[in-house]
């Protein structure tokens, strides 16, 4: 997930006053959100409440308690608020270790075992994509570990996020020049073109790409991935949110199939028949090829 304020001599409407935040009220406030949401609220107290104060005036909410009373009745509530509370830092090929084990590794071999299958499909999943960036660097991964040769192959990336905010930059796919500063200059010259001091992505790698509000507390089912990414989203969320999402993760993937996660991170410990295999401080996940669709077995 991802975030990103000008200061002028103009002149501004004044602020509301900040409303008081009761710690009854903030403690309620976790507990919903951990239970619709899954998420654990983890920031330092004043940073949830200045946030929430901001919320609270974006919304012309008088007090935590009409919050409240909203948040009980409406799942688009209480994501709107997650979205304006959880920070989602991310940048293009933000774990690179991870990437050099995808592109050097994990696309060769599943290129190699699937170039048998008819239709030729790869199917990846970016989960919590925030502004878009983890997608597109899947996506030029891909472009690149395939050198031309994905001719008569079906690549559909999925990416999806709780805020839809951060989905309408990612499906844009405009970036400051500055934030592609860590991207190779010919990855940048052959899929972006520089739209005055941005680069929007061109249409061979944008359309590679679907964009999809999700709530990982409660998500869809889209079918079997390939490889699926699940970068620096874990620690987000309560210990059996995790343990759930390790499940369904495992569920979701194609035997055969990577999980990737982000620098240090390590799925919780608990009876998933998954092979872990570490590459300095990267952990990869495989589902075995003769893993049963049963979630454990």
């Amino acid at each position: 997930m991802d975030t990103g304020f000008n200061l002028g001599h103009t002149s501004e409407p004044p602020r509301s006053p900040a409303r008081l935040v009761l710690d009854h009220e903030l403690s309620e406030l976790r507990l919903i959100l951990e239970r619709q949401g899954g998420v654990l609220l983890d920031a330092p107290q004043d940073v949830l409440i200045s946030r929430l104060n901001q919320y609270l005036e974006k919304r012309r909410l008088k007090s935590v308690a009409d919050l409240l009373g909203r948040l009980q009745g409406s799942d688009t509530e209480s994501e709107n608020l997650l979205a304006h509370l959880v920070d989602g830092e991310t940048s293009f090929f933000r774990h690179p270790t991870a990437f050099g084990q995808f592109q050097n590794r994990i696309l060769p071999e599943l290129h190699l075992r699937k170039s048998g299958d008819a239709p030729h499909s790869l199917r990846i999943w970016s989960v919590g994509c925030s502004t878009g960036e983890e997608a597109y660097s899947i996506g030029l991964s891909v472009c690149e570990s395939m050198n031309g040769n994905g001719l008569g192959w079906s690549i559909h990336i999925l990416a999806s996020d709780i805020r839809q905010d951060a989905l309408t930059v990612a499906e844009r796919g405009l970036y400051p020049q500055a934030a592609l500063a860590n991207v190779a200059r010919p990855l940048v010259q052959n899929y972006f073109a520089k739209v005055g001091q941005h680069c929007l992505a061109k249409p061979r790698l944008r359309n590679l790409i679907t964009f999809t509000q999700m709530n990982m507390a409660r998500p869809a089912y889209l079918g079997r991935f390939d490889c699926i990414f699940c970068m620096d989203l874990l620690p987000h969320f309560s210990s059996a949110q995790r343990l759930l999402l390790a499940q369904r993760l495992h569920l979701y993937l194609e035997p055969g199939g990577y999980l990737v996660l982000g620098d240090g991170e390590k799925l919780p410990a608990v009876d998933i028949n998954f092979q872990a295999e570490t590459h300095k401080s990267i952990t990869l996940y495989r589902k075995p090829m003769a893993a049963s669709a049963r979630v454990g077995r």
